[in-house]
């Protein structure tokens, strides 16, 4: 079968790609489907992950739009570029003549509508449809795609037109480590260093929680545009002995297991990828209940703590409440490494499997791992 995957830019190095790469790769060498990965955007860096040489590769070389000249030349621009993308991608669409087309992102929601083809047309939809910028155009997509499918059970409530909605959650691969000492006195954080992210507030979280354990450290992993913001809000509060920006580490994974506790304090999310990592690793977590995912993982009171949205005060007696019991810490970390288990590389690729054999078949058969 002959799969098509639609990104904006493969050569970020994000979520996306990363699990597009993960997915294209499985699908060309372990079920023998005949898979192209086309990128929309003109970039010369370096693609980031790694695809099998049987995995075709395309650019649409769109350049990217003009934003530096007023709303209505950026809205020309855009609109423009949007034109210049439809047109490159229906004669791939054509020369490539998939059986299934998956739409990634934005753009590949917007441009889902416009693409003529008999193929089936699938969008993934890898942030909540809420916080997506030109998501009242989504309306579109729901009319045009056959399948539409999300992260998080929140997230699909928000399809109400559409003819088919899945929930399909990201994987993660089994790490090699999992967590020994739970009396280590070191906390985790890991995203990009935005506002999404919430990590202004947990830094000020930091400054209350120091007051009664001042033996404790804070790392956050990550890059981001708020970088040089964060560090002078570390900076300000006088906290540079105890909270720590340590950029990105491309092993992440063996980077938990020297941690007793992980803390997300997200405004939102698309699922939530590092808390499910974290977890795998035996890490307990406290966590706001962002929008959407984080009560799909956690269970307050049994693999970590669930924190109301907003509520820093709940925030900073969450974390201090983990910090008082090495004993809490290790019962929800042998907790979270058993609810982990469902994201799983193989458990998600079997519902991939599932999904694109019922495209083609009423009678979709069952899924086996090779």
């Amino acid at each position: 079968m002959k799969l098509l995957y639609i990104v904006e830019d493969f050569a970020e190095n994000g979520g996306v790609e990363r699990i597009v790469s993960q997915k294209a790769n499985i699908f060309s060498s372990q079920y023998d489907h005949d898979v192209t990965i086309v990128s929309v955007y003109r970039d010369s860096r370096k693609i980031q992950y790694s695809i099998n040489e049987n995995v075709k590769f395309i650019s649409l070389d769109v350049p990217f739009a003009n934003k530096e000249k007023g709303k209505f030349t950026t809205f020309y621009s855009r609109l423009s570029i949007f034109i210049i993308a439809i047109r490159r991608l229906n004669r791939v669409v054509s020369l490539v003549n998939p059986d299934i087309i998956f739409f990634t992102t934005t753009l590949g929601a917007l441009l889902l509508p416009w693409c003529r083809t008999k193929a089936y047309k699938v969008y993934e939809s890898h942030t909540a449809r809420r916080f997506t910028p030109f998501n009242h155009f989504f309306f579109f997509t729901e009319l045009k795609a056959d399948a539409i499918v999300c992260l998080t059970d929140g997230d699909a409530n928000e399809y109400k037109i559409a003819r088919r909605v899945e929930v399909i959650p990201n994987f993660i691969d089994e790490p090699l480590y999992s967590v020994k000492d739970y009396s280590v006195r070191k906390a985790i954080a890991v995203g990009r260093l935005e506002w999404v992210k919430g990590f202004d507030i947990l830094i000020d979280c930091w400054k209350e929680l120091k007051k009664e354990h001042p033996n404790w450290h804070l790392d956050i992993y990550g890059e981001g545009t708020m970088r040089a913001e964060l560090q002078l809000q570390i900076n300000r509060l006088e906290l540079q002995d105890d909270v720590k920006l340590c950029g990105r580490n491309e092993n992440i994974m063996d980077v938990y297991p020297h941690y007793s506790l992980h803390v997300m304090p997200s405004r939102y999310e698309g699922q939530g990828i590092a808390l499910i990592e974290a977890q795998a690793c035996a890490l307990p977590s406290v966590v706001t209940d962002y929008i959407y995912g984080a009560s799909d993982i956690v269970t307050s009171r049994f693999n970590g703590i669930l924190v109301r949205q907003g509520d820093k005060e709940a925030m900073v007696n969450a974390i201090l409440e983990m910090m008082d019991s090495e004993k809490l810490r290790q019962e929800y970390g042998n907790n979270a490494r058993i609810v982990a288990q469902k994201y799983a590389k193989d458990n998600i690729i079997c519902k991939w499997v599932k999904l694109i054999s019922s495209l083609q078949s009423t009678n979709a058969p069952s899924c086996i791992t090779p």
